[in-house]
């Protein structure tokens, strides 16, 4: 993975903490940016990976949500939250979520929307939903469908921090 895209992923992984602490805080993102005193819509590009959180906003969230500020920076946040048994199980994981913010970029910058994807592939939209929030693992041939509708490199995604590619 080169330099610039690594606080790119890592912006992407606080995003969907970020969701995750919010969402199982029972809280909405209109509550959260008025709490932070920022327009809803820039709080959703913090979930989306497109915007970074200031540390002070991270440190607001983190007692909204009643999670350790901790909880945006551990590697092992996801193993403990999500109850995973295994490292192995924590790694792919992690990783599935890695490759959906690397898909969803991918889709921003192609300028397509969901409901694009899901025609090409011929799934639900809420599944492209799924997969780029990482909430479940993308078959092969539905990656390839998706690659080959964005024009994208297969190999140039990466599963892990430091990873070298899938292909």
């Amino acid at each position: 993975m080169s330099q610039p895209e690594k606080p790119i992923i890592r912006q992407k992984i606080i995003g969907i903490l970020l969701r995750h602490a919010r969402q199982k805080a029972g809280r909405s993102q209109a509550e959260m940016a008025a709490s932070l005193h920022i327009s809803t819509n820039r709080y959703a590009q913090y979930e989306h990976g497109q915007r970074e959180p200031l540390l002070p906003e991270l440190e607001v969230v983190a007692e909204l949500c009643g999670v350790p500020l901790g909880f945006f920076f551990e590697d092992q946040t996801l193993v403990e939250d999500e109850g995973i048994a295994s490292p192995q199980a924590a790694a792919q994981r992690i990783g599935q979520k890695i490759v959906g913010a690397q898909l969803y970029q991918a889709r921003q910058r192609a300028g397509k929307s969901q409901q694009d994807i899901a025609r090409a592939l011929g799934i639900p939209a809420r599944r492209v939903s799924e997969y780029e929030g990482g909430e479940r693992a993308i078959p092969a041939s539905e990656l390839a469908a998706w690659a080959s509708y964005l024009n994208i490199e297969i190999g140039h995604l990466q599963t892990a921090p430091g990873a070298q590619g899938t292909g």
